[in-house]
């Protein structure tokens, strides 16, 4: 039976992860640890009296020592992790605990896995990305380079467009799910350089690339660079992969106003919350911006794009001696939102990190992590429940070299 400490705790993404964690037998306490104590009083008081409160500053070495102290596991939900993670990461490991966070940043991620060797000697094991994505469409890529004799090509991405007319983003501000560490997260991802892989090595290069993408299973899509760890930690699990980047599909008339923010973040005309305030509340959006999302709409309506799945990969490689490309997606996701989608991915990790079926100790990612059979099995009990398999991977589809 385990104890595990939840950082970042009152967020919505770390109380779907609670949920989830109260129905596995090898969990029985938790831990709700936040900066703000009232708010972790509101998410445990949320629980019944299942969980308890804990006011926690991450970057007070000494305090968050004292919170590791007689804890199992800890699991951090706290963003964004280009301020978080280090700190966190490097307390669980000098406290000789299993971490597992939500991770998305890609230069966080590098610093990380330096970490690696440090983790193994204290015999520590630490998954870090394991969310939505990174984490699920990490284990996507796995499942469609199956048995390919060489791995060429990995793009990961998500899809912001729900097909109606509300988008994904839509239903975050609606429900009031919209996460402001989540939402940094995305345009500090789409200002300045990323770094993805290209010719067999980390390059950088500028988001909002356009692509379209012909995918085996899907009409094409038209689909956007944008700053992700994956491309970086994929080519780990797959040696002498070509090249590997992350996109993401979302309607017109959104990809025209996160344009638009992160370019006046570029410019420092405006500054990197308060552009996180405004895609949250598009109302006080500037006239301009609100026109071009308005000619997006307008775009989306007349000109509508093939539907795409929530999460997926596409892979190209050889295989028996051509080369052929593959799609994985999965059909559905656990509710509610964006909460669901990366906090239940974290909760089926920690079930199994509690379990010993971590693949080794040292500081691993998600591909390295688990067999996708095993962790989509644990995943497809806690997503809305449709008819059909949870998990798509298509055939082998002949490409041009």
């Amino acid at each position: 039976m385990a104890r595990v400490l939840f950082l970042g705790g009152a967020g919505a993404m770390a109380r779907s992860a609670i949920a989830s964690s109260f129905s596995f037998s090898s969990v029985n306490e938790v831990i709700i640890a936040d900066r703000d104590g009232t708010a972790a009083a509101r998410a445990a008081a949320a629980f019944g009296g299942r969980a308890r409160a804990l006011q926690l500053d991450i970057l007070d070495a000494p305090e968050m020592a004292r919170a590791l102290e007689g804890v199992d596991a800890v699991v951090n939900c706290a963003g964004p992790f280009y301020r978080i993670g280090m700190p966190a990461l490097d307390a669980a490991i000098a406290a000789g605990r299993t971490y597992l966070d939500i991770c998305d940043d890609w230069e966080p991620t590098l610093e990380m896995l330096a970490r690696d060797g440090e983790a193994r000697t204290r015999g520590v094991t630490a998954l870090i990305g394991m969310g939505a994505l990174p984490g699920v469409t990490n284990l996507l890529a796995v499942a469609a380079a199956r048995g390919m004799d060489r791995v060429e090509t990995i793009i990961t991405g998500w899809n912001l467009d729900a097909g109606s007319a509300e988008s994904v983003l839509d239903a975050e501000r609606n429900a009031g799910g919209g996460s402001m560490a989540a939402v940094q997260h995305w345009l500090h991802q789409l200002t300045g350089t990323i770094s993805v892989w290209r010719l067999g090595r980390k390059t950088s290069v500028k988001p909002f690339a356009r692509e379209v993408l012909a995918a085996p299973d899907l009409k094409k899509r038209p689909a956007f660079l944008v700053g992700h760890p994956e491309p970086l930690t994929l080519p780990h699990r797959f040696p002498g992969i070509e090249h590997a980047r992350n996109v993401m599909v979302l309607p017109r008339r959104d990809l025209a106003v996160v344009r638009a923010l992160a370019g006046r973040v570029e410019r420092g005309a405006i500054t990197l919350d308060a552009a996180a305030r405004l895609l949250l509340a598009p109302r006080k959006l500037d006239l301009w911006t609100k026109l071009k999302s308005a000619f997006g709409a307008l775009l989306d309506q007349a000109l509508p794009l093939a539907p795409f799945p929530p999460l997926f990969a596409v892979v190209r490689g050889s295989c028996n001696g051509q080369l052929v490309a593959r799609t994985a997606w999965v059909n559905r996701l656990p509710p509610p939102g964006m909460a669901g989608a990366t906090g239940v991915p974290l909760a089926v990790a920690l079930k199994l990190a509690l379990s010993g079926r971590l693949a080794r100790s040292g500081v691993i990612t998600p591909e390295e992590a688990f067999d996708p059979d095993v962790f989509f099995e644990e995943f497809a009990q806690r997503c809305t429940p449709e008819l059909g398999p949870l998990l798509h991977v298509s055939g082998d589809q002949a490409v041009r070299p």
